[in-house]
């Protein structure tokens, strides 16, 4: 899954304490939100699709929130976005972020990544 996930997410490596979850339909994946850089309050969460849009789905939602806030008792993730993910950062806002920072010129290309934030408590998956 992991390994999915880099293929697509441009110039993507995750760290060696990467975890992921996945969502398969019809025997393709076609989700997978991978978690890293863990803390004692926190990680980093981030997501790659198929391209399609039937990927998300409410019971794939639950699951992929409740692995850092149930399972590992997380307060909040992280999710770097590029500021060109227009795709990624809408469904990041839908799902409850809140643009929390930048990060200047950090992308892979020389462009600003914009850090979404998620409180476990204002989590409604």
């Amino acid at each position: 899954l992991i390994g999915w996930a880099e293929a697509r997410i441009p110039h993507c490596r995750f760290c060696s304490d990467a975890r992921a979850i996945g969502h398969v339909r019809d025997g393709r994946i076609v989700g997978v939100f991978v978690y890293d850089n863990f803390t004692p309050r926190s990680c980093l969460m981030h997501f790659a699709s198929d391209g399609s849009r039937r990927w998300l789905s409410r019971g794939f939602l639950i699951r992929a929130f409740a692995y850092p806030f149930v399972q590992c008792g997380f307060a909040r993730v992280t999710g770097p976005i590029s500021e060109h993910n227009m795709p990624s950062r809408r469904i990041a806002e839908k799902l409850g972020c809140v643009e929390e920072g930048r990060l200047r010129e950090e992308g892979p290309e020389g462009e600003d990544l914009i850090l979404y934030g998620l409180l476990a408590r204002e989590c409604r998956w």
